[in-house]
């Protein structure tokens, strides 16, 4: 927000984003702080139990260029999970919060499944599914979804009916209602749902390669481990973070500061 001569002047979405872009390069310092204790623990503890950053950063190019890191798989099977899990998620739990006897009868159901540790069903998978891309993506997706489910439910639970009545009350059509009622109190439970499943989705698809697939990710650090290579299983890691971290920088907060404003004025 910028104040001129007491009068509040507004961005446009595009400003606002370029000044977000802005403000993101200012995390750079805290990563070079970070680099900087990395290496000086590395200098300490020896290469192989902590190699130097250098190295690792070095070994992420070098996987990220080649056709044989397979990446690109652990992406597309974490991808399908998440936009399974997030849309039928969402549908469900937007019916289930629309009906207080649903909701009741979900809730119990939910909380099971939220407490399952997710390596009950990595073996449950294998057994399901044998070794594969079926055993990743259920694996993934039946993890995730609770989180989903429960995060649509809580928006539509939560909506005020007060609001609604004043829509009611001055004739509002649907798309108008939409607009003043409806996103502005489901959208953020939206997107925190959809950064916290995507967080877990990527850490699960790789727990899941490792131990119930061949293939992908996972299993390439099962390889790195067997043969003690901790900077390759390092540079795993880095690239993993930082495919979060972008999506998360390049996604969610741009659509924040587009269509919630006030979050990130407050």
């Amino acid at each position: 927000m910028i104040i001129k001569d007491g009068i509040e002047i507004k961005l446009s979405p595009l400003h606002k984003i370029s000044n977000y872009l802005i403000e993101g390069l200012s995390g750079l310092g805290l990563i070079a702080i970070f680099l900087g204790v990395w290496q000086i623990g590395s200098e300490f503890s020896g290469s192989f139990i902590l190699p130097a950053p250098l190295d690792v950063l070095k070994r992420s190019f070098e996987l990220i260029t080649s056709s044989n890191s397979q990446i690109s798989l652990t992406i597309y099977r974490t991808a399908i999970s998440i936009v399974l899990a997030f849309i039928i998620g969402w549908v469900l739990g937007v019916i289930a919060g629309s009906f207080k006897t649903l909701a009741k009868i979900f809730k119990p159901l939910m909380d099971i499944f939220l407490a399952m540790p997710p390596i009950i069903w990595i073996v449950l998978a294998l057994f399901w599914f044998e070794f594969g891309d079926m055993s990743v993506i259920f694996t993934v997706f039946i993890a995730i979804f609770p989180l989903s489910f429960a995060n649509s439910m809580l928006s539509v639970i939560t909506l005020d009916n007060r609001l609604n009545e004043v829509c009611i009350a001055y004739r509002l059509n649907l798309i108008k209602r939409l607009k003043a009622y409806y996103l502005p109190h489901i959208l953020p439970y939206l997107l925190n749902s959809l950064n916290i499943i995507t967080a877990m989705g990527v850490k699960i698809a790789i727990m899941a390669e490792l131990l119930g697939a061949s293939d992908g990710v996972g299993a390439k650090i099962a390889d790195a481990r067997a043969y003690l290579d901790t900077t390759e299983v390092l540079a795993y890691v880095v690239i993993m973070i930082g495919i979060i971290l972008l999506f998360n920088f390049l996604v969610i907060k741009p659509i924040n500061i587009i269509f919630l404003p006030w979050i990130k004025e407050n």
